[in-house]
C-alpha cells in the first residue's frame, strides 16, 4: 500500500510540476493586465481556493486558523507575500528563463538560512554546490546588466531568498497547520498589489480567465497535490521533480511566443540547475545507503 501511495504521489507531483510550468506563458499571454493587476487577481483566486481547502480540512474553525498565526508565523505570511510579488514582477521585467533559473536556487537559500537560524548542519558538498550555483547566478545577473533586465533578475533572486525563508519557517512550525499562514500571505500580496495599482481593476475578461486558470486550477491544485505528495516522496526526489517546472517554463514561451533566452542565461541556468540536481541526487543516494 505504501508503494502504491509512493507511485501515485510521484505521478501527481510530476503532473503538478508540469502544470505549474505554464505560469510564465500565462503572463506572456496577458492582453493588458500589468504586473500589479496580475498579482492582485491571481492572489485573490489563489486565496479563495486555499480558503476552501482549509474549510474542507478543518471546517469553519476561524479561531483555530487565527491561533496558527503566531507572531513568528506571521513572518511566513510576509515571506510568501514577497514571493508572490517578486516572482510575478520578475516575469514582467525579464525573460521567463532568467526568472525560473534564478528561482531554482531557492534550495540553497533554504540550506543557508537553516544553518544560520535553525543551526542545521550543512555538508561540505552543499557549500560547494552553493558556490557553484552562485557563479551561475552571477553570470545571469551580469548578463541582465547589459540587457537592461537587472532589476527583474534581482527580483527573482529576492523571490528565491523569500521562499527559502518561508521553508525555514515551515520547518520551525512542523506541528502547526501552515495553510492559514499561506492564505494570509496571498491576501497580503493582493492588498499590496491593489494599493500599488491605484485600485485599478479594469482588465479584460480574457486576462481574468487566464488568471482564474492560474490562481485556481494551477496554483491552487498544485498546492494541494504537492502538500499531499511531499508526505510520500523523499525530499531529494521532490527537488528533482520540481526542477522539471523550471526547465519547461522557458520551453513553453519559446515555443508559443518565441521568447529566446540569451546564451549567458542558458549557461548560468544550466550551472544553477545542475548544482541543485547534483545535491538532490547525492541526498537520494545517501538515503538509499542509509535505508539499506
Amino acid at each position: 500500500m505504501q508503494t502504491d501511495y509512493y507511485r501515485l504521489a510521484l505521478l501527481l507531483v510530476l503532473a503538478s510540476s508540469i502544470g505549474n510550468s505554464g505560469s510564465g506563458l500565462i503572463v506572456r499571454l496577458m492582453d493588458s493586465a500589468d504586473g500589479w493587476q496580475i498579482i492582485f487577481f491571481r492572489s485573490c483566486f489563489l486565496a479563495t481556493t486555499l480558503g476552501l481547502v482549509y474549510v474542507v480540512q478543518s471546517g469553519w474553525r476561524v479561531r483555530a486558523a487565527l491561533r496558527e498565526l503566531r507572531p513568528w508565523a506571521l513572518l511566513g505570511s510576509v515571506a510568501i507575500a514577497s514571493v508572490n510579488v517578486c516572482f510575478i514582477l520578475s516575469l514582467t521585467l525579464t525573460t521567463v528563463a532568467n526568472t525560473m533559473f534564478l528561482l531554482s536556487a531557492a534550495p540553497f537559500f533554504t540550506a543557508l538560512l537553516g544553518w544560520l537560524v535553525l543551526r542545521e548542519t550543512v555538508a561540505r558538498g552543499v557549500w560547494i554546490a552553493m558556490g557553484t550555483a552562485l557563479f551561475g547566478m552571477g553570470l545571469m545577473l551580469w548578463d541582465g546588466l547589459g540587457a537592461g533586465t537587472l532589476f527583474g533578475n534581482a527580483l527573482a533572486v529576492t523571490a528565491a531568498f523569500c521562499f527559502g525563508t518561508f521553508v525555514v519557517i515551515l520547518r520551525k512550525g512542523r506541528g502547526l497547520n501552515m495553510l492559514p499562514v499561506v492564505i494570509l500571505g496571498t491576501l497580503l500580496s493582493a492588498a499590496y498589489a491593489a494599493f500599488m495599482s491605484g485600485w485599478d481593476f479594469s482588465i479584460s475578461w480574457h486576462d481574468v480567465g487566464l488568471l482564474f486558470l492560474w490562481g485556481t486550477l494551477l496554483s491552487g491544485t498544485v498546492h494541494v497535490i504537492f502538500t499531499w505528495g511531499s508526505r510520500h516522496v523523499p525530499g531529494a526526489e521532490l527537488t528533482l521533480l520540481v526542477l522539471i517546472e523550471f526547465i519547461l517554463a522557458p520551453v513553453w514561451v519559446w515555443l508559443v511566443v518565441d521568447e529566446r533566452p540569451s546564451l549567458a542565461t542558458l549557461l548560468g541556468g544550466a550551472v544553477v540547475m545542475a548544482s541543485v540536481a547534483s545535491r538532490a541526487i547525492s541526498s537520494f543516494r545517501a538515503q538509499v545507503r542509509q535505508d539499506s
